[in-house]
């Protein structure tokens, strides 16, 4: 279940970096 949550919550994040610009998106996926 809690793989699914980071799953959903993933998604759900990739959603809203797709608005930002993709440094920005990188710098997030390595925090």
């Amino acid at each position: 279940i809690k793989k699914y949550i980071w799953f959903y919550n993933h998604e759900r994040f990739q959603k809203k970096l797709n608005q930002c610009a993709p440094v920005e998106y990188r710098n997030t996926l390595v925090a």
